[in-house]
């Protein structure tokens, strides 16, 4: 009985793993905020969730991935509007990213949200002032 018990435990463990492993993948594919924010958490059994964090060390780093993602794809998406010369265009995309991918920055990571605002801000004032 007992080893039917923790045959059990290791296939559910085995299968959590692979759970961290799909998501760890999708947060690298990911290509934008929106993406990452759309990602589930993996739901951990309720049997597991005293021993998961320490069997399954992908469980404990997902959420570091995550939030390392997010600020990797705003950092990227800084440096485009850094890059781009002519400064309505870089309003516009400024203003897309906004619309379509910084609500889910202003929801789930508030200080990245404003310290990345304050930013593109800044990003776009130097434009006008070159002009």
């Amino acid at each position: 009985m007992a080893h039917e018990d923790e045959s059990l435990i290791a296939e559910a463990l085995a299968k959590l793993e692979a759970e961290c492993q799909k998501a760890v993948r999708a947060i690298a594919d990911a290509r934008n905020v929106r993406e990452v924010g759309a990602l589930e958490d993996v739901d951990v059994p309720h049997h597991l969730r005293g021993i998961a964090h320490s069997k399954v060390p992908a469980l404990g780093r997902l959420r570091r991935l995550r939030d390392n993602r997010v600020e990797e794809i705003v950092k990227h998406q800084l440096d485009a509007l850094r890059a781009e010369p002519n400064e309505l265009v870089a309003s516009r995309e400024f203003d897309r990213i906004k619309a379509g991918d910084w609500y889910v920055l202003r929801a789930n990571y508030p200080d990245l949200y404003g310290k990345s605002l304050r930013e593109a801000t800044l990003i776009l004032e130097r434009k006008r002032k070159r002009k």
